[in-house]
């Protein structure tokens, strides 16, 4: 399996194509801008993109996925409970001035694919999940960074909810490597001894 990763976007969001090496199937994690260079990767490695994944619905983590799927063909794969989202005002209006700017660009198919085997991480949106590669991988999306959390001020994000979110990965058996939404990686094991939040979390 080869994992490439690309920081995108005007908030730098990280977005990660995933792709089995000898058949050339593979899936994109969280396309949130800079759609011609993501669509440019795909091509050149003469990948069969067959999902976009979704992590939550927010603009920084979509705004490349409809280009990417009329030029691939791929399904959309994200969670039902973030649909509120999937309007441009919903998504949009709460970043003000900024938002305003990102309206033309807004190009959202919505959802082919409401359920795959995600891990339900309510919190930063009521939708947010964290996608499990094998026993080794998690793409965190907006859940878990390296040392911090995801923000719960926005509409629909809740403090309690990312708490429990955060105890669950806490739980989960093993260490993964964990490929987060923004800013640097880092392993489960890592974030279980000294993210604040995450210990946080454990002892509530």
């Amino acid at each position: 399996m080869q994992i490439k990763q690309f920081v995108v976007g005007d908030v730098s969001t990280n977005c990660y194509l995933v792709y089995d090496e000898k058949t050339l199937e593979g899936a994109i994690v969280d396309p949130g801008d800079n759609a011609d260079r993501l669509i440019r990767e795909i091509e050149s490695a003469n990948i069969k993109l067959k999902y976009i994944l979704l992590t939550h619905a927010h603009f920084d983590h979509i705004l490349a996925v409809g280009a990417i799927k009329r030029a691939t063909g791929a399904q959309v794969v994200v969670s039902r409970k973030d649909e509120y989202l999937f309007d441009a005002n919903s998504s949009l209006s709460p970043f003000g001035a900024y938002g305003r700017q990102l309206m033309n660009r807004f190009d959202f198919p919505g959802a082919d694919i409401w359920k795959l085997k995600f891990h339900s991480t309510p919190g930063h949106t009521p939708g947010s999940h964290v996608i499990q590669l094998d026993d080794s991988i998690l793409f965190t999306g907006d859940t878990l960074f390296c040392q911090s959390c995801g923000r719960t001020d926005l509409p629909g994000g809740s403090w309690p909810e990312i708490l429990q979110s955060l105890k669950k990965l806490y739980q989960l058996p093993g260490d993964y490597q964990v490929l987060p939404g923004h800013e640097g990686l880092s392993t489960l094991e890592r974030e279980r001894k000294s993210n604040p939040y995450m210990r946080q979390a454990v002892k509530e």
